[in-house]
């Protein structure tokens, strides 16, 4: 099944939208060769997404997806363009999402090859993973950056600006492998190429930690920054640097939080005490104080410049009440690193350290405040769609299908979790037929929600077991144009 762009009716030409999985065992040159394929191709003004994830089935290898494109993306989209296997692990999946014309990497001389589940049509490049690997040296687990060097000849990426960032410094030898390779050996079949635009804007790229450390040391000062309006100027002249500087100072500043009630990979208390951050909780609903008191202030983000964003609200209404303000991550998001505008990026830094350096606050004891949930309504719309959290950018992406296909449909978009929106809520269901919560993941703690504050008869979408939502699940699951 092709990505998400491929399905809409009416189209930019100049719109490319490209998927691709990397699989294997191991996981740190999987995801360091895929990450410099990430940053090469931000650098380069492409909007670029990338999530790890583990295999199904308890497998221990890795599945590394990547998604790129010369427009704005919010979710990791539907369907796969090109698949590489760098060992024999990868042919025991079931590769659904490949279709006649999309590409298959794998091990060269693998009789396996062919009871792999590939479709008839679906172009396949032999590469000697294991022989490239035993040349450049077996003691280093290298596959990974051959096949990133594979990839940036079968998608045409200028070498240099990859090569230039392979991390560690070993794994050049093997990137290098890998171009040499499929440049010699490898005749192109396939249509897949990445353009590089032509006007784009500047991008870094952020993951969920790194985001929710910068939003906790916002306003603390950092060297010759000072993190007053000088903050923001430093950043539109040096982003990388910028970036760094902030994490590195968010180490010193920022304390671990450990709280047996939460599962999640990270917790994160800002150096005042009233902010908590939460990298990948499990169950957000569990944080202290949430339930039927409704006293705790827990905000969820729904994508990298959200949780900043968040962060720095949560930093003033805690300056205000009693008790600390909670930003929450889910486990989806805590995976994922997306690229961002620099641009946006600095607006929200000015923002946060013009609030900060005068002490802006809001009313103690109003949510007037409180950051509103978002609509996207439509006149007569059949379909009301609810997320939280990493669900919102796969509902923004479904309605755009949705509404391509002239279906009337309407969209809220929370950011508060607790105390929960209940009349907001309400006055949302009030204008669609249908209502509908939209779950990132099988434990419908969002549905629960729903049905516990409101009275509404709210249905459920979630993604199938072992497997990401997607806009396509959206769009099929309730009948939808199908």
């Amino acid at each position: 099944m092709s990505p998400l762009t491929a399905w809409l009716p009416v189209r930019s030409e100049r719109v490319s939208d490209l998927v691709l999985k990397v699989v294997g065992a191991g996981t740190a040159s999987l995801v360091n060769g895929t990450t410099a394929l990430e940053y090469a191709l931000a650098d380069q003004g492409l909007r670029v997404m990338a999530q790890t994830s583990k295999l199904g089935g308890g497998k221990p290898g890795s599945v590394v997806r990547l998604r790129m494109s010369t427009e704005p993306i919010t979710s990791m989209g539907n369907g796969c363009d090109v698949v590489a296997c760098v060992d024999r692990l990868g042919l025991q999946e079931k590769w659904f999402g490949l279709q006649p014309g999309s590409v298959f990497v794998h091990e060269a001389g693998d009789p396996e090859v062919r009871a792999a589940a590939v479709a008839e049509g679906v172009i396949t490049y032999p590469v000697p993973f294991a022989d490239l690997h035993r040349r450049c040296g077996s003691r280093f687990a290298g596959k990974g950056f051959i096949a990133a060097g594979v990839l940036t000849y079968l998608l045409g990426i200028p070498e240099q600006i990859v090569r230039c960032r392979i991390r560690p410094h070993v794994g050049l030898r093997y990137f290098d492998a890998g171009v040499g390779f499929a440049s010699a050996h490898l005749e192109k079949q396939d249509i897949y190429a990445v353009p590089i635009p032509t006007a784009a804007p500047r991008q870094v790229m952020l993951d969920a930690r790194q985001a929710l450390l910068m939003g906790l040391t916002i306003g603390s000062c950092i060297g010759s920054c000072n993190c007053g309006p000088a903050c923001a100027q430093a950043l539109d002249r040096s982003p990388h640097e910028w970036i760094a500087a902030h994490v590195k100072a968010a180490w010193r500043r920022v304390s671990s939080l450990t709280h047996r009630t939460i599962p999640c990979l990270q917790g994160y208390r800002g150096s005042d005490g009233n902010v908590m951050a939460l990298l990948g909780a499990a169950d957000p609903s569990a944080v202290p104080g949430y339930g039927a008191s409704r006293q705790a202030l827990v905000l969820v983000a729904a994508d990298m410049l959200d949780a900043i964003r968040l962060v720095g609200l949560a930093r003033q209404v805690g300056r205000a009440k009693t008790g600390a303000v909670w930003v929450v991550v889910d486990e989806i998001l805590a995976t994922r690193q997306q690229s961002v505008s620099v641009e946006k990026l600095v607006k929200i830094v000015a923002e946060m350290t013009h609030d900060l350096e005068n002490k802006v606050s809001p009313p103690p004891q109003s949510l007037e405040w409180w950051p509103s949930a978002e609509w996207d309504s439509e006149p007569d719309a059949k379909i009301g769609y609810v997320a939280w959290g990493a669900a919102q950018g796969v509902v923004r992406e479904a309605i755009t299908l949705c509404r391509s296909f002239g279906l009337n449909v309407a969209a809220l978009y929370p950011k508060v979790l607790s105390p929960v929106l209940t009349q907001e809520l309400e006055a949302f269901a009030k204008t669609v037929e249908r209502l509908i919560v939209v779950e990132s993941d099988r434990t419908g703690r969002y549905t629960r929600l729903v049905r516990a504050w409101t009275s509404l008869p709210a249905l459920t979408v979630m993604p199938e077991p072992g497997r990401a939502l997607t806009p396509m699940d959206i769009f099929l699951r309730e009948g939808l144009g199908a």
